[in-house]
């Protein structure tokens, strides 16, 4: 039964292709909740911010990216025993064609092939994402 207690958090995360199709997907700080899983980039939304800046500010702070933002592709709320994320995926296009990430906010980063999604642990937030990214032609 849902707590009516647990306000849901706001958050976004960037579904990233390259040029050669493969996706960007970022490991969570050890110390962080979720520690080590595997997730789409992105973070919560501030007061005061749209989902769009908040996902370029979340970029910008953790992989000095820059990418355009497109349109949602899914949201989705989980309840978590701490917290219940409210979150929304964007598709987003790299400004550059081989940008330089910077791990800043994240412990490691890659770019896979959407077949090989199976192969890392994600959150269970992001797993219906997962399962429809498998999906895309």
């Amino acid at each position: 039964m849902k707590d009516p207690k647990k306000r849901p958090v706001p958050v976004v995360a960037a579904i990233i292709f390259n040029k050669n199709r493969q996706i960007l997907i970022t490991q969570r700080p050890a110390n962080s909740h979720l520690g080590g899983f595997w997730e789409f980039p992105g973070g919560r939304i501030e007061n005061g911010e749209t989902p769009q800046q908040a996902l370029a500010r979340e970029l910008k702070e953790e992989l000095d990216l820059d990418v355009q933002i497109g349109e949602r592709f899914l949201r989705s709320t989980y309840e978590y025993d701490i917290k219940t994320v409210d979150i929304s995926f964007y598709f987003c296009a790299l400004q550059e064609e081989n940008p330089t990430i910077k791990p800043l906010g994240v412990q490691a980063y890659r770019w896979i092939e959407t077949e090989q999604l199976d192969q890392f642990d994600f959150p269970p937030a992001d797993r219906d994402v997962v399962g429809l990214l498998k999906k895309l032609p």
